[in-house]
């Protein structure tokens, strides 16, 4: 469905000017229940006011949010550039250095297969401790 280039005109007009229409609202709607109902009249100021302190409060938050989140956009573009500068060919290839590993020699002095077992070392049958004197304190 098409909308007529009048309505859109005019619904991005209430748009870009939503505070006035709605501060222009508030006022008539009050002005118009002082005569019939005085107090619906300081309702409709009081949400007005609650209405516009909300906004303020939010604004601040949200422009400090804004701030946060365009900072921590910037230090990401700043660590890609980064990573890519240092993972192109002219500077990668000239940093990078391979270590050999140290091949790993059995107690006997052989290597040490992968895939291979060692026994276990035979268990004995008494405790360790068993042969030291025992020694306890008793209580005076």
């Amino acid at each position: 469905m098409r909308i007529p280039k009048r309505v859109d005109a005019s619904l991005g007009w209430l748009e870009k000017h939503r505070g006035a229409l709605a501060a222009t609202v508030a006022l008539v709607a009050t002005a118009a229940s002082v005569m019939w109902w005085p107090p619906l009249a300081g309702f409709v100021l009081g949400i007005a006011a609650g209405g516009f302190g909300v906004h303020l409060r939010r604004a601040n938050r949200l422009a400090k949010a804004k701030r946060e989140v365009d900072n921590l956009l910037r230090e990401n573009g700043a660590l890609r550039h980064r990573n890519t500068v240092l993972s192109s060919g002219v500077i990668a290839q000239g940093t990078q250095v391979t270590h050999k590993l140290m091949p790993i020699v059995d107690e006997v002095g052989g290597r040490d297969e992968p895939d291979g077992t060692r026994p276990l070392p035979e268990a004995d049958d008494e405790p360790a401790d068993a042969g030291a004197p025992e020694s306890r304190t008793e209580p005076k």
